[in-house]
């Protein structure tokens, strides 16, 4: 099966800098949604969506026409006290100065934990998997945020880091797995292409 997974177009919070997470529902800018229609996309049999606004119009406006099954288990990250505010912003801030001492490796201060995140990204993604094999689909693409493609992508790609695979508004990976191993508990895949400026047909 092909997975395409697809990063939201940009919003006003992304083109900031801010931490635009899962307390923030904002929409695709003007300009984000322009750069989306520039592009061309990869056609999958059928389309998945974080129920996320920015998600959606992702998914609505590359591909035209569908009406994307929304999967709450892909919603972005939920950063806590930084929710809606930039690096620079939070400073000096104790409990934000703690999490990048600590490299950002456990839990957003007030926030999710990174360990839980991860697990429910890549369980969302296993019972997509196992949904679209039922119905008999040959390739699906998820609109989705940054973090849900690098909480995947690394567990799925062996040897791989999580900011290994970050990925720029409206870009992404096409990932190929075995969906019948899936099903066993065996998920891993490979990553055939990288979806960015460049024109798919």
């Amino acid at each position: 099966m092909k997975i395409i997974l697809v990063r939201h177009g940009q919003t006003e919070g992304n083109k900031v800098h801010k931490f635009i997470g899962g307390r923030t529902d904002e929409p695709v800018s003007r300009e984000g949604l322009e750069m989306l229609r520039g592009r061309t996309y990869p056609r999958p049999d059928h389309v998945f969506s974080s129920p996320m606004l920015r998600c959606i119009q992702t998914a609505e406006t590359i591909f035209e026409g569908c009406r994307p099954e929304l999967a709450e288990g892909f919603r972005e990250c939920d950063f806590g006290i930084l929710e809606g505010k930039t690096h620079e912003e939070l400073l000096g801030d104790p409990a934000y100065d703690a999490f990048i001492g600590r490299s950002g490796a456990d839990t957003f201060p007030g926030g999710e934990s990174i360990p839980a995140f991860n697990a429910r990204c890549l369980e969302t993604l296993r019972e997509t998997v196992e949904t679209s094999r039922q119905r008999g689909y040959r390739s699906i693409a998820c609109c989705v945020h940054g973090g849900v493609i690098m909480a995947v992508l690394s567990q799925v790609i062996e040897g791989s880091s999580y900011y290994g695979w970050n990925v720029k508004n409206g870009e992404g990976y096409i990932l190929e797995i075995d969906e019948t191993k899936w099903k066993e508990g065996q998920l891993d895949g490979t990553v055939t292409c990288g979806i960015d400026h460049r024109i798919y047909t």
